[in-house]
């Protein structure tokens, strides 16, 4: 006969593991991607400005192109990060 205690001390240390990373993700982890996120976005539109402002500059368009190319590759790593924190929570939740 197998006994379900180990299942149940198992269970128990997830939701404690998850009562403790949870507030953590909430309150730090979550406001910092958001705000590097911010921090890409205007990027891209820093970059959008300076396109539209210098049209006549072949460096300053360049720049401008390059601020956009960095913006969006910082929102699209801010995304996946976001996602890996979601599915990590979700997982210790799950337990």
């Amino acid at each position: 006969m197998f006994s379900l205690v180990p299942q149940v001390q198992a269970a128990v240390d997830a939701t404690a593991f998850g009562n403790v990373v949870n507030p953590i993700i909430t309150n730090i982890v979550d406001p910092v991607i958001e705000l590097m996120a911010a921090v890409g976005i205007l990027m891209f539109v820093w970059g959008v400005a300076q396109m539209i402002i210098n049209a006549n500059d072949p460096d300053a368009r360049s720049r401008g192109q390059q601020h956009m190319l960095y913006g969006s590759i910082g929102m699209v790593i801010m995304l996946c990060a976001w996602a890996v924190v979601y599915i990590i929570s979700n997982t210790v939740k799950g337990f």
